[in-house]
């Protein structure tokens, strides 16, 4: 398929046309067990993935939020998106780390 890029369309991974443009206000979520290891809390981890893929720029908002019994913990991080292989990237990086369970 190809991408009518004159009317800022970005293919993404299935080869579809992808509904956001770029650059794009955006945030991704992490879910993880709410515990420290190796001296890393899970929201330190989180960040210590997504800032170096957003850089230069920084995290217009970072919010976390504890499970009702306090065993999770979401991390989510706002941020100006430039492109679809960012997102990509940031995706990756969360979907490769064993503390990360879930994304939206």
């Amino acid at each position: 398929m190809t991408v009518d890029k004159s009317k800022g369309g970005h293919p993404g991974l299935d080869g579809e046309e992808s509904l956001i443009r770029f650059p794009a206000e955006l945030s991704v979520k992490a879910m993880g067990l709410d515990e420290t290891v190796d001296g890393q809390s899970f929201s330190a981890l989180v960040q210590s993935l997504v800032l170096p893929l957003i850089a230069p720029q920084e995290a217009s908002k970072i919010d976390t939020r504890a499970s009702s019994g306090g065993k999770y913990l979401s991390v989510r991080v706002h941020f100006t998106a430039s492109s679809q292989g960012q997102l990509e990237a940031i995706y990756g990086a969360l979907h490769a780390e064993p503390r990360v369970l879930f994304t939206l």
